[in-house]
């Protein structure tokens, strides 16, 4: 689980909550928007979005 939110900062899905990408699928936080919704690019170049509640809960610093 993440302590804070950091753009610029590399991840890993901990918890499934896409069915897109397999637990253990690196990530990089790109922008967090005035909603509070985390957009993201998974190591193959495609974009997510999900809210700060699912990627504190859902992801841990990559190599953590």
């Amino acid at each position: 689980m993440l302590d804070a939110i950091t753009v610029g900062e590399k991840i890993r899905m901990t918890k499934s909550i896409t069915s897109d990408y397999p637990i253990d699928s690196t990530a990089t936080i790109l922008y967090i928007d005035d909603f509070d919704v985390v957009s993201i690019e998974w190591a193959d170049g495609k974009l997510s979005s999900f809210s700060d509640q699912q990627v504190l809960n859902s992801f841990e610093k990559a190599g953590a």
